[in-house]
């Protein structure tokens, strides 16, 4: 018995197929009752109502002529349906699928390039097309979990009882599903590890551009934080004079008052930035 390969799979079912077109056609039971009681009818001398005043046929004339017309299905049958025709048809078939099959692995290794030969390529460094064939196969996670891990684990009986019949088959099965099972598992992984990273290079995105986003926050000559830094000592220098200003008693008081709500405030500011950048990992 040969395995069940897809040209094996195909030519049963074409064989199948042709098998029930080449069929002998035979009336069916209700047909035959019908012509028998008529006939009885006609030889007892009704005639019946107008639309069955015509002469049944004889049995020998409707076997005569079913002879005919299945021996004629048979002869077009034979030539049209020949074993070799099926066998190429499943042929085709197979060829097509393996054809599929390269198309997609080809489409995963071929880059686009330009007219000046350059590979076209977005900001995050993913070619013009590679985020399309990156969503090719998206349902490949549930197709390969669908599959059993052995092929006598198959729910269809027939197929379950194929692994005693092909042993080899069924060893190289149960291989190439532990493959899958990995390759899916190490491409979840694989997935999870670009999510991380994409947002990652979100969260650094500013410091891109390093003259204008990181620059003017360096303690410069003539720079943004000296600029700052000087309109905080001016404030400083003013909060100073009016506690001055104040009592020495609620001077001193608010002093620590204050002190303490701006160390929570900071603690808390830190604690928030802390939290959001863990959440944005």
């Amino acid at each position: 018995m040969p395995p069940p390969t897809i040209l094996a799979h195909k030519t049963d079912f074409l064989n199948a197929q042709t098998l029930q077109l080449s069929r002998a056609l035979t009336p069916s039971n209700a047909w035959r009752r019908a012509s028998n009681r008529r006939r009885a009818a006609v030889r007892s001398g009704d005639k019946g109502n107008e639309n069955e005043s015509a002469t049944p046929l004889s049995e020998k004339a409707v076997d005569d002529a079913l002879y005919r017309l299945n021996h004629a299905l048979l002869q077009h049958s034979r030539r049209v349906y020949a074993p070799q025709a099926t066998r190429h048809v499943a042929e085709q078939i197979e060829a097509l699928y393996l054809e599929a099959g390269e198309r997609g692995v080809k489409a995963g290794n071929d880059e686009d390039e330009d007219a000046d030969g350059h590979v076209g390529m977005h900001a995050d460094g993913v070619t013009a097309e590679g985020e399309r064939r990156l969503r090719v196969g998206v349902d490949f996670n549930s197709a390969i979990a669908s599959l059993p891990p052995t092929w006598d684990q198959h729910p269809s009986a027939a197929r379950a009882s194929q692994a005693e019949s092909h042993p080899l088959e069924a060893r190289r099965y149960a291989d190439l599903a532990a493959q899958l099972a990995a390759l899916a598992s190490r491409r979840r992984e694989a997935r999870e590890r670009v999510d991380r990273l994409r947002r990652m290079q979100a969260l650094l995105a500013p410091f891109a551009d390093a003259t204008q986003q990181v620059q003017p926050n360096l303690v410069t000559r003539n720079g943004e934080v000296e600029k700052e830094l000087e309109r905080m000592r001016v404030l400083l220098v003013r909060v100073t004079g009016r506690i001055a200003q104040l009592p020495d008693g609620s001077r001193g008081a608010e002093v620590d008052d204050e002190a303490m709500m701006n160390a929570q405030d900071l603690d808390a500011l830190e604690s928030a930035k802390v939290e959001r950048l863990l959440n944005g990992f």
